[in-house]
């Protein structure tokens, strides 16, 4: 099965605005989501609305707006929490993670449990490719849907940017290297970025010398 952009809900999260991604594909009563932010409510509201029950959380990467509604959403739903075991310390340590109580509605969470990313993730019918892409943190990740062209970039890639490099675990001659990889994809790839507006990898492409 692949995903259409209709299967996508984009739920805006957080002081920071967040793009969280609920994905539900069609003919299942399961979906998952893609970094869910400080905004738990609305995460909840979504779902409800959806009628699907949540199966899984992907984190693309450890900071605290990707992530600080994962634990609860888990906790109500059981689904289970996937991130890599690189990015695993971040969300143990508000320093690590970037969490800025001042800003924040929901609380640094305490210790969660998550799995580590393989190769590949089957769910809800969907075969997602894990791209790693070290660089905005060590452990950051893409989720691809080869069959569908959509990959959820975290905060690898933006509409014209990309991720910061000065927080913890961050590497600008990492990101090179993973911006150089993503730049690899047909150009035809909707990308659903962490922040701000969807992009395409051929439209990102343009605007670098890489």
């Amino acid at each position: 099965m692949m995903l259409k952009q209709e299967n996508i809900t984009k739920v805006r999260c957080g002081a920071y605005e967040e793009n969280a991604y609920l994905v539900c594909p069609d003919g299942r009563s399961d979906a998952f989501i893609v970094d869910p932010g400080d905004d738990l409510n609305a995460l909840l509201a979504a779902l409800e609305q959806s009628g699907r029950t949540l199966s899984a959380i992907l984190l693309t990467h450890g900071h605290f707006d990707h992530m600080l509604a994962a634990a609860p959403l888990a906790e109500r739903t059981g689904a289970e929490i996937f991130l890599a075991d690189e990015d695993r310390d971040m969300i143990l340590d508000r320093k690590k993670c970037a969490y800025h109580a001042e800003f924040c509605v929901l609380p640094m969470p305490e210790p969660f449990d998550t799995l580590p990313y393989g190769d590949t993730l089957d769910l809800c019918g969907v075969k997602l490719r894990i791209i790693r892409t070290p660089g905005h943190s060590k452990g950051s990740v893409c989720i691809y849907d080869p069959i569908g062209g959509i990959l959820f970039a975290g905060d690898t890639l933006f509409m014209c940017g990309y991720g910061r490099t000065d927080l913890h675990g961050g590497s600008t001659n990492e990101l090179v290297r993973s911006l150089r990889m993503l730049f690899t994809l047909p150009g035809e790839t909707k990308v659903c970025c962490g922040h701000g507006s969807d992009t395409t990898i051929g439209d990102e492409m343009r605007r670098y010398n890489l």
